[in-house]
């Protein structure tokens, strides 16, 4: 689970990444991983936790994932893959 402290410093960072002018519209990915687990947190919870839906100005997608399976990993780099190249037309 995410501590409250990990939460500000990536909401930081994220914001920060978004502001800048050199990543306007490139997609945004989010990997919920730890989804094997029984306590971790929904991509729908850390999609309101990170108002990812306030996000306008570029796609983003969140993508539950396992790395310790590989769960939805595949699919969330398809996702990129497929609309980085969308994008680039």
């Amino acid at each position: 689970m995410l501590s409250s402290l990990k939460i500000f410093l990536f909401l930081q960072e994220l914001s920060e990444l978004l502001e800048e002018e050199k990543l306007h519209g490139v997609p945004l990915l989010v990997f919920a991983n730890k989804q094997d687990l029984l306590n971790a947190a929904k991509a729908s919870d850390i999609t309101d936790g990170l108002s990812l839906h306030q996000i306008r100005d570029r796609p983003w997608q969140i993508q539950g994932c396992s790395a310790y399976t590989k769960e939805g990993v595949k699919e969330g780099l398809e996702w990129i893959s497929k609309t980085v190249a969308k994008n680039k037309k």
